[in-house]
């Protein structure tokens, strides 16, 4: 037996095919640049700060916060900072390589019709995991050092601090040194040791 629907969903009133032309269909455009808001609570309520691409100018800015936040801006003021020149470490070698300069950075500083207030910045940072972001950090810049070419020469912190740990307790009196075989639980009998060798020795 065959079954058979007697219902079938009903189109929306502004269904299109996906073969519709452009000039039919809603066109969502995204933006192929990244624009940074930065936090500066030294400035009036009416001022905003941001980084923005290089080729970003006044009028794209005004446009963009016009019409995607709804900002009405009063001026922007705009000024490329040069990064300062620093050298290319190949290797991770302190020193070496070419003389460079970062790529500029571009701020622009707007001023809005409307105030402006930055919210209070968060006390417990336990919901972003900045615990286990730090943690991570640290294992990676130690996998870091490892993986250098002259880390091979240098020597053990955490061998070099068990050792220091050792010698002040046994200055302290709180652990007596024992020999390695007896620290290893070997009990070996030395008289019988001696006695064979002296005899092989008279042998």
């Amino acid at each position: 037996m065959v079954r058979r629907f007697s219902k079938f969903p009903k189109k929306p009133a502004d269904w299109l095919p996906p073969t519709a032309p452009l000039s039919m269909r809603k066109q969502v455009f995204l933006p192929e640049f990244t624009i940074a808001l930065i936090r500066t609570p030294f400035l009036a309520p009416r001022y905003a700060s941001f980084y923005v691409p290089l080729n970003f100018n006044k009028l794209d800015m005004r446009d963009y916060l016009k019409r995607l936040y709804g900002v009405t801006t009063v001026s922007i003021r705009s000024f490329v900072e040069q990064q300062k020149i620093t050298r290319m470490r190949p290797l991770g070698k302190f020193g070496y390589g070419r003389w460079r300069r970062p790529q500029s950075k571009k701020k622009m500083t707007v001023e809005m019709t409307e105030p402006f207030a930055w919210p209070e910045a968060p006390k417990d940072m336990a919901a972003w995991e900045t615990e286990q972001y730090y943690k991570a950090k640290k294992y990676q810049d130690h996998l870091h050092d490892q993986q250098r070419p002259e880390a091979a020469m240098e020597a053990n912190k955490e061998d070099r601090q068990a050792f220091e740990e050792q010698a002040k307790e046994l200055q302290d009196g709180k652990r007596v040194w024992r020999p390695t075989w007896q620290a290893l639980g070997l009990n070996y009998d030395r008289t019988a040791v001696n006695r064979r060798s002296k005899g092989s020795a008279s042998s």
